[in-house]
């Protein structure tokens, strides 16, 4: 394996640090792919006992600015800490692509040479920089493909990646997000972040050099919980959205469509009160008054992320007050004064 020392400017902005407070958790939440959904996680004598939670407050991380770092014309610029894929196009022409099955199946041979199983999913639709499952027969183990772009990171960045799962520092999450999507962000601009330690999750939104393209990357430094997923990304392309992106109304053509995903799940239930419940989620709100997205369930306490540049949120949210089973969370927008300019369900 290389010298880890070989990412050398890459690494070198991961001394920057953000201390976190401490939270005791036992148990993670992943965010659903579009809309709210309540999940009921463990049963326990016909009641749901949920994760032990705690309220954490949000920040928004600091953008990624480097002197030696200047945005390149998508797919032509080099980076030595990606090597490229025969066939797909380097930096963000290559996210976001679609492509066939066959093509997708290519890449994950490549991301996984072992894997002889499979892809579910169909033409069209695929595209890169999504998660596909392998078909799995009944007591095999789940496996699935982050369809990789055109920038395969090298040993050392692997390396580096594993060893700080969770980066505290804006640029080790690019990083990070780069080694999970195959796609070289490290240049993008971060508009919304928001990171967990309670949850044990990050969520950042990067828009493109070129404008053209956002990603949504979540990043996890759990590794013991079943059925979620440790990393995650997903793209967009701004220019040419659809309904298979998470728009609010396709029929929307403007350049701020309000854009939303999330979901999560709570418990610690006993006749209809529970005591526990978190989500994750991202988007876009179309209306510039927007300045806090502002989430709640029941009469719990509010938890507010801030709206970054163009109108981007993020959110890691959990708490432990009581609500009604039948409660769902509320996400909304809110302007300076506290006024609601949208709603999200």
């Amino acid at each position: 394996m290389e010298d880890v020392r070989e990412v050398s400017a890459e690494l070198r902005r991961l001394a920057e640090t953000e201390a976190l407070d401490h939270f005791d958790t036992t148990q993670v939440l992943e965010r659903g792919r579009r809309g709210l959904r309540r999940r009921k996680l463990f049963g326990v004598g016909g009641a749901v006992a949920g994760i032990a939670a705690i309220a954490v407050a949000a920040s928004l991380l600091p953008n990624l600015t480097s002197a030696d770092q200047q945005p390149g014309v998508a797919g032509q610029k080099q980076n030595s800490l990606f090597e490229p894929i025969p066939g797909v196009p380097r930096g963000e022409a290559g996210a976001d692509q679609r492509i066939t099955k066959e093509e997708a199946t290519r890449r994950c041979s490549l991301r996984y040479p072992d894997e002889k199983r499979p892809l579910q999913g169909r033409d069209p639709g695929i595209r890169s920089g999504h998660l596909m499952m392998y078909d799995i027969k009944i007591g095999e183990k789940e496996a699935q493909c982050i369809v990789p772009g055109g920038d395969k990171p090298t040993a050392a960045l692997i390396a580096a990646a594993a060893k700080d799962p969770l980066p505290a520092s804006t640029a080790g999450k690019l990083r990070n997000c780069s080694v999970v999507a195959w796609v070289d962000v490290t240049d993008w601009q971060v508009v919304a972040s928001d990171q967990s330690k309670a949850l044990k999750r990050a969520e950042l939104i990067a828009v493109s050099p070129s404008g053209h393209k956002v990603l949504d990357c979540g990043l996890s430094s759990d590794k013991g919980f079943p059925g979620v997923l440790e990393n995650n990304t997903s793209f967009a392309t701004l220019t040419n959205l659809t309904g298979s992106d998470p728009v609010l109304d396709p029929s929307d053509k403007s350049v701020r469509t309000d854009m939303y995903a999330g979901g999560g799940g709570g418990g610690g239930c006993d006749n209809g009160i529970c005591s526990t419940y978190g989500m994750t989620g991202w988007g876009r709100v179309k209306s510039t008054a927007a300045t806090t997205v502002r989430l709640r369930i029941g009469s719990g306490p509010v938890y507010k992320v801030p709206v970054g540049p163009g109108g981007w949120f993020a959110y890691t949210w959990s708490t432990n007050s009581k609500y009604k089973i039948k409660d769902q969370p509320k996400v909304a927008a809110y302007d300076k004064n506290g006024k609601i300019v949208k709603v999200f369900e």
